[in-house]
């Protein structure tokens, strides 16, 4: 277990303070800092922490906490802690918009960055028989030989479903076929990627790399480029992968982290840090060893007209850089995404520009691209979590300067990211806010909230506070965040005695359980296993309350779900951004987080609209003994026998609601309900 659970960055005119929290589970070692070197060992944790988790910060004010109270302060600079970092030495990309003559000069600019090239070599016929392309050619796999280089062509199906199909169906004689033109072309073995096959193809398409595992020979490589599933999908195009058991006959499994924007999205960043980070603890959760997995970079933006209703059209990284020397524009770097965003305009007096065959009209753009700080932020992610290495699409895109740095990047985890410069073209540089604030002798809360512009009542709501009661070296925020800010119980009746639940949390992770003192303190019960499901009866503050003067911390570990939707009918599922994502089917079953009177949260953003088709429900009552069931005008209906199941739609003070108006009067005694 880590020492420090978490850090913040924070930033003023010439300074920064990186703001380190203490383990919930460490707070001992707090306890022990007045004893002879503790102090030390605590420093240099510190600094090692900040070094290896943010190589870019040269100097900084490192200040541990430990809950709300500040441990100790003392100064960060760059090369006080030799760090040993995870090295990875595999790099490998896509060759897919060139020729032969065009793919060696590419190649050749990577300054031997690249230890693998996956041509498009291998397609595939109607009837899913293998279909080598016009690219195949003996020098250029001699060439890259000669260079170290080994030649792995990728199997498409260029995300044609029946062709997909075809080929799983035919795998017996298509693992040989492709067997064979590994042999005879002296290539290094093969990656699958056929796309857009669903969930119903999944036994298929595991069989198939089985087969080609089985027909090479142990020196040539199988792996396979997998969709990124940040959410954990199991339907539809996402449900075709079984990551567990491909893992077991791949040599690696290649994470396609990017398209999270696409042509026809709104506006966004094709791999923003989150969905690349969540695609790999989606891998590593269906147990696929690190070892075993290759994350995939774009080397491509794409970009959108502003105010027309469609974009998302793809763009080179380098030719971004073109746009840059033609056009007026300012270039922003997003925090949050870890994403660049360059702005331009084109005037009816400017040269005209064409990409990818659209010639660009006069107005002003947003592009979402890749440069070397988001690579080298995606980079970092394979050091954090010990990957295989990295692989990108396509070569030939990427701007060249990258190469300067990557083997850097590659082999340690404390390189210096370029900063690049994000306020070109006239563009405004935004100043970061001040965040926390540590109490000092004199202090008052409304002191405080009066330098920070916010009342008393937003400061304590802030900070959980109850009373005005602060004291010296307490941390405290003084802007809303995740971590600080109550939670919002989702839209649902709550029963006024808290003897019925409002919803279930699953922990994804081992998680403290604390209790409530008589003081209003809280102290560590006992640990929770990751997996484990717990009844919530309300919140307080940051925290769920789950019973009996019990508490849990609310964090994106956990997910609380308030019932199941049920589709009745075919129903569209949305995507986060609004646009479609794929149909449900009748029967299917989806966790609800929250709603509205416009939608229906099932989990990472998705959502569906409240349709005929659609039907929320809580969860069921299992009768202990007869039940009356009552119609919407307060007359008894009929008698539930004990045997029955009734599904919850509704909880409004002493009543289950059960579908048309119809109720039941709750009663403990003679009743169990089951929140879904």
């Amino acid at each position: 277990m880590e020492l420090f659970e978490r850090h913040q960055v924070l930033t003023g005119e010439n300074e920064c303070t990186i703001v380190l929290y203490l383990h919930p589970f460490s707070t001992e070692f707090a306890s022990e800092l007045g004893q002879e070197g503790k102090q030390q060992d605590l420093k240099d944790s510190a600094r090692s922490y900040v070094q290896t988790r943010l190589p870019n910060i040269k100097n900084a004010t490192i200040k541990v906490v430990s809950g709300l109270l500040l441990v100790s302060s003392f100064s960060f600079a760059k090369g006080e802690v030799e760090v040993s970092a995870h090295e990875a030495d595999f790099n490998m990309t896509y060759l897919y918009f060139g020729n032969t003559s065009s793919y060696i000069r590419q190649i050749d600019r990577t300054n031997g960055n690249l230890n693998l090239v996956s041509p498009s070599f291998f397609d595939l016929n109607s009837d899913g028989s293998l279909k080598l392309t016009t690219q195949v050619n003996a020098t250029f796999v001699n060439e890259m030989h000669a260079r170290g280089i080994k030649v792995v062509p990728f199997l498409s199906n260029h995300w044609d479903r029946n062709v997909g199909r075809a080929a799983l169906a035919n795998r017996e004689q298509l693992s040989t076929q492709i067997a064979n033109a590994i042999i005879q072309y002296n290539l290094d073995g093969i990656q699958v990627d056929i796309e857009n096959v669903t969930e119903v193809d999944q036994t298929n398409y595991t069989d198939l790399v089985r087969l080609l595992r089985e027909k090479l020979p142990a020196d040539k490589e199988v792996s396979v480029a997998v969709a990124a599933n940040p959410y954990g999908w199991n339907k539809g195009w996402h449900g075709s992968y079984n990551y567990k058991e491909l893992a077991k006959y791949s040599s690696y499994l290649m994470i396609m982290a990017y398209d999270e924007s696409f042509q026809g999205s709104p506006e966004g960043p094709v791999a923003s840090i989150d969905f690349v980070e969540g695609s790999i603890k989606y891998a590593l959760g269906e147990e696929v060893p690190p070892e075993k997995i290759v994350l995939g970079v774009p080397f491509y933006g794409r970009y959108w007209k502003q105010g027309e209703s469609y974009g998302g059209y793809g763009i080179s990284n380098s030719r971004v850089n073109e746009i840059k020397s033609k056009y007026k524009h300012t270039i922003t770097y997003d925090e949050n995404t870890q994403s660049p965003k360059l702005t331009f305009e084109i005037k009816s007096t400017d040269p005209t520009i064409t990409i990818a065959g659209r010639t660009l009209t006069t107005g002003k753009y947003n592009v979402w691209f890749e440069d070397s700080r988001s690579i080298k932020t995606k980079v970092d992610l394979v050091h954090k979590y010990n990957l295989k290495g990295t692989g990108s699409w396509s070569l030939g895109q990427e701007d060249p300067a990258i190469w300067d740095n990557y083997k850097t990047w590659m082999l340690t985890h404390s390189s210096t990211t370029p900063d690049g410069n994000y306020s070109t073209g006239g563009g405004d540089t935004t100043s970061t806010t001040q965040t926390t604030y540590i109490v000092r002798a004199g202090d008052t809360l409304s002191g405080i909230a009066k330098a920070n512009g916010i009342t008393v009542d937003q400061l304590k709501q802030y900070n959980s506070l109850t009373t005005d009661v602060i004291y010296i070296g307490q941390l405290l925020f003084v802007t809303p965040n995740q971590e600080n800010m109550a939670i919002s119980i989702p839209n649902t009746v709550l029963p006024t005695n808290h003897e019925q639940i409002i919803g279930r949390l699953t922990l994804k992770e081992n998680t403290p359980l604390v209790k409530r003192q008589a003081n209003g303190s809280f102290i560590t019960y006992k640990t929770l296993k990751s997996g484990e499901t717990i009844n919530v009866y309300g919140a307080l503050g940051n925290r769920y309350d789950v019973g009996g003067g019990y508490y849990i911390k609310q964090s994106s570990d956990m997910a609380l779900h308030i019932g199941r939707l049920l589709i009745k009918d075919r129903e569209i599922l949305y995507k986060p951004d609004g646009s479609f994502h794929r149909y449900l089917k009748k029967g299917e079953a989806l966790r609800v987080y929250s709603y509205d009177d416009q939608k229906y949260q099932v989990g990472g953003g998705y959502y569906v609209k409240p349709t005929r088709n659609v039907s929320f429900y809580e969860g069921f009552i299992k009768p202990k003994a007869n039940l009356t069931l009552y119609n919407p005008n307060g007359k008894v209906h009929r008698t539930i026998r004990q045997d029955e199941f009734i599904r919850v739609y509704g909880i409004d003070q002493d009543r289950f609601y059960v579908g048309g108006g119809y109720y039941i009067l709750i009663d403990r005694s003679k009743m169990t309900f089951i929140r879904h």
